[in-house]
């Protein structure tokens, strides 16, 4: 199994299951084919690799150096489809909704007490289950659409079979945008595996595998080393010819984009990654599809099932009038380091004022700052006004479990 995976990029490829050299975290950032060259979403150095999805560009030091990235490089590249427009998206991923259902452990999960969803609300968001076949689901869908082609729709994909849709089972949940059109999908899957986290150190070619939980092997230059088992959140030491290195544990990814990137006739979720509105149940089952969302003041966080139930106990926590002038949109961007698809979006909803509400671990962590003050730089560059929303944490990690809690956060006016 490979700790990086390829992008659409050609030539570049993803820390995957391994943590860049430069942040030391997962996920984003990027090595070159060469192996000598980083591009990191979270360290900033003197050459910006890009400004739409903030990156840059760091040279690597001669003992940090890859040299089996060309085994990847070698493999056939996949090109992505460029993405359909919202119109299209919306048709398609609509009656992926009429060919699909929610199962009941899905439904008991979204209304537990954990989440506290209704059953309207849990009707009128239209959440459904992953299909258990994919390709049928598909069949349907061609059948009802009279189309044969879903090249540019996220998701979906060929293989020697025909067309189907590339995901695991879990909950789909809906990405809105302000028109009420369903531009793409993100899945909260059932049970997310154990992953490995593994830092370098001073060995390189380290690499680990799970064999069978909790029993993980180690690898250098891909030769197995040792076998050993680490329990969830443990980090085992790794020491090899004078050198040493990190392997920890930890929790597998639970949400992921409905996404067919590297996939033939594939489409990956970005360029760019939607952006949720979300509104309360009350005004989401009259909201027509096509007609824009106006809103004189939002509040911004990180993932639709997240805003989905902050729009929904928002009504709850505050008053109509209070509700006038903080707002009851809420927008879900994909990630802290994403805030820029959003300017665009407040720009075409005439909204005035921002309410930032990110997680409050999240807003502790040095990087998260840095983004939340670039975020508040653009917001008042573009004439906006802004607070930023503070709470205990004892109160909840998120804006959505401060509202279940009914508790009301601190609006922090920064200009």
């Amino acid at each position: 199994m490979s700790n990086l995976r390829r992008t659409r990029l050609k030539g570049w490829f993803e820390y995957y299951r391994e943590t860049c050299p430069i942040c030391q975290k997962r996920g984003g950032c990027m090595i070159n084919e060469k192996g000598d060259t980083v591009v990191c979403i979270r360290e900033e150095s003197e050459v910006q690799f890009s400004k739409s999805f903030p990156s840059w560009v760091h040279s690597l030091k001669k003992d940090q150096i890859r040299d089996t990235i060309m085994e990847l490089s070698n493999q056939e590249f996949i090109e992505d489809n460029p993405k359909e427009n919202p119109e299209i998206l919306d048709n398609v991923y609509r009656t992926l909704l009429d060919c699909t259902v929610l199962s009941d452990a899905h439904y008991d999960h979204l209304t537990s007490p954990t989440r506290q969803m209704s059953d309207k609300e849990v009707y009128t968001r239209q959440y459904r289950s992953f299909p258990l076949k994919p390709w049928k689901t598909v069949h349907e869908i061609r059948r009802m659409l009279g189309i044969d082609d879903f090249k540019g729709i996220p998701g979906f994909f060929q293989n020697e079979y025909g067309w189907s849709i590339s995901g695991t089972e879990g909950i789909l949940i809906p990405y809105r945008n302000q028109y009420n059109q369903i531009i793409g999908y993100q899945t909260r899957i059932d049970n997310p595996p154990p992953d490995l986290e593994i830092k370098l150190g001073s060995i390189k070619g380290l690499k680990a595998q799970i064999k069978e939980y909790p029993l993980a092997q180690i690898l250098v230059n891909d030769v197995i080393i040792e076998e050993v088992e680490i329990p969830l959140g443990k980090t085992h030491s790794v020491y090899h010819d004078g050198g040493y290195g990190f392997v920890k544990m930890v929790k597998g990814q639970r949400y992921f984009w409905l996404s067919s990137a590297n996939k033939k006739n594939g489409t990956g979720a970005g360029n760019p990654l939607p952006v949720h509105v979300s509104i309360p149940t009350k005004e989401l089952e009259f909201w027509e599809k096509g007609k824009i969302r106006k809103a004189s003041s939002v509040w911004i966080t990180e993932g639709a099932l997240k805003a989905d139930i902050a729009a929904e106990h928002i009504t709850k926590v505050y008053a109509e009038k209070e509700l006038e002038e903080i707002g009851s949109t809420i927008l879900a961007i994909p990630g802290v380091n994403t805030w820029r698809s959003v300017i665009p979006l407040l720009k075409t909803m005439d909204t005035k004022h921002i309410n930032i509400a990110f997680d409050m671990d999240a807003m502790e962590n040095p990087k998260v700052a840095f983004h939340l003050k670039q975020l508040a730089l653009e917001l008042k560059n573009n004439g906006f006004t802004a607070n930023v929303v503070l709470w205990n944490p004892e109160d909840g990690k998120g804006i959505d479990d401060v509202l279940i809690n009914r508790r009301s956060p601190t609006l922090k006016k920064l200009f």
